[in-house]
């Protein structure tokens, strides 16, 4: 049976004991010893205002890793590109050196012979 003079029930932040404070400021856990304020034990409500600007804060930080992704998808597009690019090039420089190589095929040259004529 829960009596008036008892005070309120409470749980101690500091070791989770349940006590009743006899009415007493500062309010003292009987198991531990610590000292508590009331203000410790009112509980902490979010208002809507709060709620509000806690999904605005999240809205806005999705939106920023939603540009962040966009930015990287972009910048490897663009590296894709330079690749691409980088890639004709090298093809097309393939293709010069193959007609280089058909034209050194085509070139005749004409070798003298020294040693036949007069030293055997």
């Amino acid at each position: 049976m829960v009596k008036a003079s008892w005070g309120t029930k409470r749980t101690c932040q500091n070791c989770a004991a349940r006590f009743y404070d006899l009415n007493k400021s500062p309010i003292k856990c009987p198991k531990c010893g610590r000292e508590h304020d009331r203000e410790d034990f009112v509980k902490v409500r979010r208002g809507r205002a709060a709620a509000t600007s806690a999904a605005a804060a999240a809205a806005a930080a999705a939106a920023a890793a939603k540009e962040a992704a966009a930015a990287k998808s972009k910048k490897l597009e663009d590296t894709a590109l330079e690749d691409e690019a980088a890639l004709e090039a090298d093809d097309e420089a393939l293709e010069n050196a193959d007609d280089l190589a058909d034209e050194a095929e085509d070139i005749e040259v004409e070798v003298e012979d020294d040693k036949g004529e007069g030293d055997r």
